[in-house]
């Protein structure tokens, strides 16, 4: 700012010229390359696109064609994601997929500071900074939080995009007002219900705890499962409902299997990013946590407990992201997901029933 006036520059960017700029090895699916093909043809009719697909499915991948014509054609894009979790478990991917081109990480946590990139991975909040700026701009978990009805975040993107480029969403649950849009024609929708392993999502276990989850330091049933999966040495997840909550319960856990290699992470925890790498390297056994990472993450064989489902806090939409957590990799497509809770409730009910039509959806002869 200068004169409390906002000072907006021109940055006619050159990049080299690579013809085969992908050095991704991997092979999609006949459904996944037919997808690739119909999100290519939306960002050569200078169309935006949304591609709804189940978690788990390789809506990452599903991007790496459009991306290799993008670089191709010396333009630019932006890759981004209202969580930096998300923006984090990226970079890695991307940059491994298209080592000659330029990639950036950028987000609120990093102490690296801005540079141009022809791949740009960033939070949606780094896009303020920018004005018709990039060729394509792909939004993943376009309905997560703090993103979905956030009129500064979505006029950010479409700010950062340049007149003549397109926007790409990707999400597991798009919003309302996504589908609507795609009801009156002005965005183009490809369907995604199979997982990339071609395995279906798994179905979650519903268990009523009839007394509290922290009964007796922690509730008998609940009790019982964590031995099996601690004698078992199955690695696990643990959702609550809330902060304080999952403090408290982290206490008790420790007191019950104290030899138990256990992190916990919040949206307040500034050593988030460390302890969440730590699990995924299985320097941990077990991670507890909030919504916070409810998608975006992959974990390999791991358990999903979610206690106290039936909480306000958990909408029907985070219980289906939070049991695509399970599953995910080829080697363990059937891990389990567990549902505690009180009350058998809507949300539950309504969760548990669209994993279920999904899979039928994808299996259907």
């Amino acid at each position: 700012m200068q004169d409390d006036k906002l000072i907006i520059t021109n940055l006619n960017l050159d990049f080299p010229h690579q013809s085969n700029p992908m050095s991704w090895q991997g092979n999609l699916t006949d459904l996944q390359q037919k997808i690739a093909l119909e999100v290519i043809q939306s960002y050569q009719n200078k169309c935006d696109h949304l591609v709804w697909s189940v978690t788990g499915a390789g809506k990452t991948e599903i991007t790496f064609p459009l991306l290799e014509r993008i670089i191709s054609n010396n333009q630019r894009v932006a890759i981004c994601s209202p969580r930096i979790d998300v923006c984090i478990e990226l970079y890695p991917r991307i940059q491994a997929a298209f080592n000659n081109a330029s990639v950036g990480l950028f987000h609120g946590k990093s102490d690296i500071q801005y540079y141009p990139t022809q791949i740009m991975i960033s939070t949606v909040h780094q896009l303020v900074k920018f004005h018709k700026a990039f060729d394509v701009i792909i939004v993943d978990e376009v309905d997560s939080y703090p993103l979905a009805g956030n009129e500064m975040l979505e006029g950010s993107i479409a700010k950062a995009k340049k007149v003549s480029g397109s926007i790409v969403y990707l999400s597991a649950t798009p919003p309302a007002e996504l589908l609507d849009e795609v009801s009156n024609g002005k965005i183009n929708i490809s369907k995604l219900y199979r997982r990339f392993h071609n395995h279906p999502l798994p179905e979650p276990i519903c268990h009523c705890l009839l007394k509290p989850t922290t009964y007796f330091g922690i509730n008998p049933r609940l009790r019982i499962k964590m031995s099996k999966l601690v004698n078992s040495q199955q690695r696990f997840i643990v959702f609550f409902p809330r902060i304080p909550d999952m403090l408290y319960f982290e206490k008790i856990i420790k007191k019950f299997f104290p030899k138990l290699k256990l992190v916990s992470v919040s949206s307040k925890d500034s050593k988030r990013i460390e302890k969440v790498q730590q699990f995924r390297d299985e320097q941990a056994d077990v991670i507890l946590t909030t919504t916070i990472l409810e998608r975006g993450v992959t974990f390999h064989n791991i358990t999903v407990l979610v206690l106290d489902a039936d909480a306000d806090e958990f909408s029907k939409t985070a219980l289906i992201q939070i049991a695509g957590r399970a599953g995910r990799s080829q080697d363990s497509p059937n891990d389990e997901v567990h549902l505690y809770y009180q009350f058998y409730n809507k949300k539950i009910k309504s969760a548990c029933s669209e994993i279920k039509q999904v899979n039928r959806q994808a299996y259907k002869k």
